[in-house]
């Protein structure tokens, strides 16, 4: 019998520096943006960098947000538990993660753009859950979606609930070997931002859980060769 393949929840990663957080732009081999050129995706305003207030709010709000979970990390380590703070690694590239944070690098053409715009958070319903899926029977890297039944909103969880019936749906999907490779971005909470390029130089950064991220890094970096373009459904 064969085995399902391994599916893991995917999005746009969003930055972390205060310069950027919860932001994200897609931009060109030149650095323009290109957000209003990708065919069928929703309005979003346009990407900026935090001035200095905005940053200091940022600062506020972080330093706040520590003071109120304090006494919840002191009793879960009281218990045992492996609950803690979460960390960022070590900046890699600044002009990627600080002055700008691009999660779709892409010349006209090139694969990257052919994405969907489900994967990213500001843009889909909040219900909306996106995941990779890597099939080691037809060689497909997938992107699906489907409606989760949780309650709540984006703010609290990202879905948590069960599948809604007759809700999912697949859209993308790409020869294993157009992807040449992928890697754990350390300038990222807990470490589970990745960067995915491929074969035509364009790239993605794309966030899951740590382990998820562990996992899909893992199964990328298998079994590249020559292939077909992606498939955009």
């Amino acid at each position: 019998m064969d085995e399902k393949p391994e599916r893991y929840r995917v999005e746009f990663a969003s930055g972390t520096a205060a310069s950027v957080a919860k932001r994200r732009s897609f931009r060109d081999l030149e650095r323009n943006d290109i957000e209003p050129d990708l065919s069928g995706w929703p309005p979003q305003r346009a990407f900026a960098v935090r001035g200095f207030f905005g940053k200091l709010g940022q600062y506020a709000l972080s330093a706040v947000t520590g003071l109120l979970m304090l006494p919840l990390y002191i009793i879960a380590d009281a218990l045992g538990s492996p609950a803690s703070p979460e960390k960022r690694g070590e900046l890699e590239e600044r002009e990627n993660e600080v002055d700008d944070f691009p999660v779709m690098w892409a010349g006209v053409g090139e694969t990257a753009r052919t994405l969907p715009w489900q994967l990213d958070p500001s843009r889909r319903p909040w219900r909306l859950v996106t995941e990779i899926e890597v099939s080691e029977t037809d060689g497909l890297v997938r992107i699906l979606s489907y409606e989760d039944s949780a309650r709540g909103n984006r703010y609290v969880s990202w879905g948590g609930g069960e599948q809604v019936p007759g809700s999912e749906a697949v859209l993308w999907s790409l020869p294993r070997e157009e992807i040449v490779g992928a890697e754990i971005k350390r300038y990222s909470l807990a470490e589970s931002d990745f960067k995915v390029p491929f074969r035509d130089g364009s790239w993605v950064r794309l966030t899951s859980s740590p382990s998820g991220t562990q996992r899909i890094v893992a199964l990328l970096g298998q079994g590249m060769s020559e292939g077909a373009p992606a498939t955009v459904l």
